[in-house]
């Protein structure tokens, strides 16, 4: 057995009748100095990083195995996969190299590292700078998973956002598929491992090793990956063999077969229990699998799913997804901790597992896809893109379906994020245009919500009723109640563009049930934040805060960090309502600070648009108006033109109560610039007449402002969507101005749709008391009163942060 190279005092390999001074291209590499430079510029690298360096140099001629390089590297301590896979990156970026073009250092697959770089003697006099002190590169650890899960090769998930903002897009798509029937579909829903030691090292194979079974599973024809309802997974709570358990099952998921699996340490060893049931029959197969590590097991496990499923790959598809698999060990464990990291919100802690792949072996998918995913989830959206586009080009050229729809979705989600819907529907028009064979039954169903997704927002809305409900009727067909209430959850973002707010509630609460019936608590938390915001918008805000609180405590519970966002954002606007300013202004703070320390410009957006609302409450215009800016800076800096002009449309407002004629007209002529520039207007127009009501305002005429805004609400007739309600709340107070009351008071909104909504009620009051009508205005200040002392509205202090 040959031994590891000696280790001299610096910690280089022994090398005495070597050059000393080297260059490979740009670098120069001193090793009695420990020292690198680029251009006879340092390069900071730290000193177990150049002893990596050096041992490899020492050794071009073959590689090196990674006990070699531990036993050299550490001689007095064993050392992980993930220290020397860390470590390898660092060398890598040292040198100008990475994973993907390995053209200093190469990772010869079942034989570890070898320098592969061009290495010359240099006589040059001046050395570069030696090497940094030394730090410690270790793999993150997982905490403790909580329960969260989510499509194990659908990550990226739902775009949550109050309703009147915007729609969904569950699944990009541009054009509807027909309905292909299929021979024996199989769908099998993945459970949970249940991990028997109880040890915290192994807390991450609960989704880690199912979302690694998933993602080998995704590539093959025939087979549909379900992702499980929350209460199911312990097969000792929920026995597979109980026919109450089966049925369950298939009616919460639309499954056909279902996995459980369940893992114990024997020793050294690991043991996995792997149970495949068919739901409808009870026939089951089981068989106990024993490795060293629970990823080796869990690829075995895939492979053996595969074939008690009788699903082999298609002819000429082997080759193409042997290419794609994930069957190293340490790169399965990497990535499996990573999955187990993003399903718990840690999106920066599984970009670090997702890289440990693809330093690996830089040709793998899944890895990048995920890495994808999470890298657009944490504002690092060019960076995401362009691997969605390599992984999409990839698949594409490989005829690998399942990778190559996933990476189209996203790109297109970006698209249709920034309001860019046309280059949304280009990119799916693209990649449907290169699917040659029917696709499964529910990718179709999740087609059919995206392109009514896509269809909504062109602002055709029969097209897009359409598509959502043919993917509900075929969602029930299936027995798919979480396909069902995305369905009708998109049903209702039509129902609302339409004004229709009572029928949006009412399939909002429908899909409610079905999500719960589906056990997806994901879901369910997401639909809740929407109807929250339905509810407020609808006048009835208290029975939004319940709504509200209620998803915020769910998504705390699943470590859903987006779903807390947003519904933290969505209850900060309910209590700034009824004056709760302290516990509004709580949650503004706790979400910009961690929007701050995650780096996410989006969630900043928000709460500064929150904070700005508190602000102005407060008559603190010259911070609102700074609050509305930043805001409308970061939106920008993300392409998110809808939300920009939202901000634009604020500040006019915002300005005009302020008094602050020059900046409300520069505001309101870039709204025109961003609805002129808008592929479609229509949204954008519609706010035209409020805001030339507030410029005319601001100017000084008032009366030809207010009849001109009175006007434009007569003709929105029925409407009671965002632009109306604005301009209600803004004539009420014009009006007031001059005298007028009684017209006020003669506003139909105040005392229907509006009667429950606090500043309706406060307008209302104000109108009474101008009026003459004291006793009355008493009547109303106390019904205010007691509304803001509802115990509806208290906020329990654990929800005011985000962890």
């Amino acid at each position: 057995m040959r031994m590891a190279e000696p280790i001299d005092g610096t910690g280089s390999p022994a090398a005495a009748s070597d050059p000393q001074r080297l260059r490979s291209g740009e670098y120069r590499i001193d090793l009695a100095a420990r020292g690198i430079r680029r251009n006879d510029v340092a390069v900071e690298v730290e000193a177990k990083v150049f002893d990596l360096i050096a041992l490899l140099i020492a050794h071009p001629d073959r590689a090196l195995s990674k006990r070699e390089i531990g036993d050299a590297l550490w001689p007095d301590r064993a050392v992980t996969d993930a220290a020397l896979s860390q470590l390898l990156r660092k060398a890598r970026r040292a040198l100008g190299d990475d994973g993907e073009a390995q053209a200093s250092i190469r990772t010869v697959h079942g034989r570890g590292l070898q320098w592969v770089g061009a290495l010359e003697a240099d006589e040059d006099p001046n050395p570069p700078q030696a090497a940094a002190a030394e730090t410690t590169a270790t793999m993150p650890a997982s905490a403790a998973a909580p329960r969260r899960r989510l499509p194990y090769w659908l990550l990226g998930g739902l775009v949550v956002a109050v309703l009147i903002a915007t729609a969904v897009l569950m699944w990009p798509a541009s054009r509807p598929p027909a309905a292909v029937p299929t021979a024996a579909p199989v769908r099998i829903v993945l459970l949970p491992t249940v991990e028997r030691s109880g040890s915290a090292d192994l807390a991450w194979v609960r989704n880690g090793l199912t979302g690694l079974i998933g993602s080998l599973l995704g590539d093959r024809s025939g087979i549909e990956i379900l992702a499980p309802p929350d209460a199911f997974g312990d097969p000792a709570v929920h026995p597979p063999e109980d026919a109450d358990t089966r049925r369950r099952l298939r009616e919460a998921s639309g499954a056909t077969h279902a996995a459980f699996t369940e893992l114990r340490t024997l020793g050294p060893l690991v043991e996995l229990d792997l149970r495949v049931v068919a739901l409808d029959s009870g026939v089951e197969y089981r068989e106990v699998l024993r490795g060293s590590t629970p990823a080796a097991i869990a690829v075995d496990a895939a492979a053996r799913v595969r074939q008690r499923l009788q699903q082999p790959l298609p002819d000429g598809a082997v080759a193409a997804a042997a290419t794609a698999e994930i069957q190293d060990p340490f790169v399965a464990e990497a990535y499996a901790r990573g999955i187990d990291a993003q399903m718990r919100g840690d999106q920066t802690g599984a970009k670090k597992y997702f890289d440990i792949c693809l330093d690996h072996d830089p040709a793998l998918l899944w890895p990048r896809l995920h890495l994808a995913a999470a890298q657009i989830a944490t504002d690092e959206v060019d960076s995401g893109v362009a691997n969605a586009e390599r992984v999409a080009e990839t698949a594409r050229r490989r005829g690998l379906v399942a990778p190559y729809l996933q990476a189209t979705r996203q790109l297109a989600s970006v698209a249709f994020r920034r309001g860019d819907i046309e280059a949304a529907a280009t990119r799916l028009d693209a990649a449907l245009a290169d699917l040659h064979e029917p696709l499964p039954a529910l990718a179709q169903i999740d087609l059919l919500v995206a392109y009514g997704s896509i269809e909504s927002e062109r602002g055709r809305r029969r097209e897009a009723r359409e598509r959502f409900d043919e993917a509900l009727a075929r969602a029930r067909a299936l027995g798919d109640r979480r396909r069902e209430a995305s369905a009708l959850f998109n049903l209702a973002v039509v129902e609302n563009a339409e004004g229709d707010a009572e029928a949006a509630i009412a399939r909002l609460r429908a899909a409610l049930d079905a999500a719960r019936a589906g056990g997806d608590g994901g879901l369910e938390a997401a639909i809740l934040l929407n109807l929250g915001g339905a509810e407020h918008n609808a006048g009835r805000s208290l029975d939004a805060a319940t709504l509200l609180q209620q998803g915020l405590r769910l998504a705390r519970e699943r470590a859903d960090r987006q779903v807390q966002v947003f519904s933290a954002i969505g209850l900060g606007w309910v209590l700034n309502a009824f004056e709760r300013t302290a516990d509004a202004g709580a949650l503004g703070e706790a979400v910009l600070r961690h929007a701050e320390h995650e780096g996410n410009a989006y969630w900043e957006a928000e709460a500064r648009w929150l904070l700005s609302a508190l602000a102005a409450r407060r008559k603190d215009w010259t911070g609102a108006l700074d609050q509305l800016e930043r805001a409308r800076a970061l939106y920008a800096a993300r392409g998110m033109q809808r939300n920009v002009g939202q901000v634009l449309a604020e500040t006019v407002q915002t300005a005009g109560h302020a008094g602050e004629a020059a900046r409300a007209h520069a505001a309101a002529e870039a709204y025109r610039r961003l609805a002129d520039e808008a592929t479609d207007a229509r949204p954008l127009a519609e706010r035209l007449p409020l805001i030339d009501a507030q410029l005319r305002h601001v100017d000084g005429d008032a009366a030809g402002a207010t009849d001109a805004l009175a006007a434009f609400v007569a003709g929105r007739g029925t409407d009671r969507g965002p632009v109306t309600q604005a301009a209600v709340f803004e004539l009420g107070r014009w009006q007031l101005d001059l005298g007028r009351s009684e017209a006020t008071l003669a506003l139909p909104a105040l005392t229907t749709w509006l009667a429950d909504q606090p500043a309706a009620i406060a307008l209302r009051v104000d109108a009474l008391r101008a009026a003459g009508r004291a006793a009355e205005a008493d009547a109303a200040q106390a019904r205010l009163d007691a509304l803001r002392h509802s115990p509806q509205l208290d906020l329990p202090a654990a929800l005011r942060t985000i962890p």
